[in-house]
């Protein structure tokens, strides 16, 4: 891959402009797993000038935990667990290809810790779509994303 395909931020930093750098509002979740944030998901997606990323989505509403906050069942952990997701890391543009790559450095899911997450981009306005390009299970999710700032 030559340097004018691919990108890190820290390139981008010098760069006249980097149209993902800053925060994101999630708007939606299109696939078969958005059924396990529920219809009106919530998340927060930022993309820093040094090149980090860092996620969080969760279930809108959230589940009560009717035993408390110290002392969640079983159960109540595992819906918790299901209906929210978070990852940190850092990220790399592919202009040419019109990919982002996600690089997992932390996640709430101990087996996507140093994984690389590929997503197709399109830019329109202040929204930002991001489909998965080599996960046949998540072919067809779209996260749609808006600029919060």
């Amino acid at each position: 891959m030559t340097q004018t395909q691919s990108m890190t931020l820290r390139d981008a930093s010098h760069a006249t402009s980097n149209p993902f750098v800053g925060t994101w509002k999630l708007v939606s979740i299109s696939s078969s797993e958005s059924r396990l944030f529920g219809e009106r998901p919530m998340g927060i997606l930022i993309y820093d000038a040094d090149g980090h990323v860092a996620v969080q989505i969760m279930r809108n509403p959230r589940p009560d935990i009717s035993s408390g906050p110290g002392f969640p069942t079983a159960k109540e952990v595992q819906i918790a667990y299901k209906g929210y997701y978070a990852y940190y890391g850092t990220y790399e543009v592919n202009r040419e290809k019109k990919t982002i790559t996600h690089h997992l450095e932390g996640s709430l899911r101990p087996g996507d810790v140093g994984k690389d997450f590929t997503r197709a981009y399109e830019i329109s306005g202040n929204r930002l779509a991001l489909t998965p390009v080599d996960d046949s299970q998540a072919r067809d999710a779209c996260l749609t994303w808006e600029r919060a700032t």
